[in-house]
């Protein structure tokens, strides 16, 4: 089974990043932010790091949300933040590719051999199958915005 092509493309920004090769992201992040961000979202998922906790309109909000991301729609760029959690999963500076790259590599490595957490911070209580979803889903649409140069 071939891949699809958006799959193909992001294998490709990946490669050619990871070999010294020149990716271009569009967006307000450069890779190595992006990948970053990700390795503590899938952190915050296993429960290996404690993050600032969602306030409760956002709690309220992803009561509704959640069942629309749950029946395979995509997860959408532009969602903002609460200041303290956009501090932290998002901070204000540069980080080397293959240092966030060897940590995303290790959450992930974590998530599979510890599970994640029965009740996720953000989106609350999901099937494990539901949150390894979402992790995809929210890897997806950040690696969108990194192209081969």
């Amino acid at each position: 089974k071939r891949d699809p092509p958006q799959v193909t493309t992001l294998k490709t920004s990946w490669n050619k990043a990871l070999a010294g090769g020149n990716v271009r992201t569009t967006g307000n992040h450069t890779f190595g932010q992006i990948i970053k961000h990700l390795a503590l979202s899938v952190d915050m998922s296993s429960g290996k790091i404690k993050t600032p906790s969602p306030p409760w309109y956002m709690k309220v909000a992803m009561f509704f949300f959640k069942p629309v991301l749950l029946r395979g729609n995509a997860v959408k760029p532009g969602f903002n933040l609460p200041r303290d959690m956009e501090d932290f999963f998002w901070p204000d500076q540069e980080f080397d590719v293959h240092k966030a790259l060897d940590h995303f590599k290790e959450a992930v490595n974590y998530y599979n051999t510890n599970g994640p957490l029965a009740k996720h911070p953000v989106f609350g209580k999901l099937a494990p199958g539901q949150n390894l979803n979402l992790n995809c889903q929210h890897c997806a649409m950040h690696l969108s915005f990194v192209h081969p140069d």
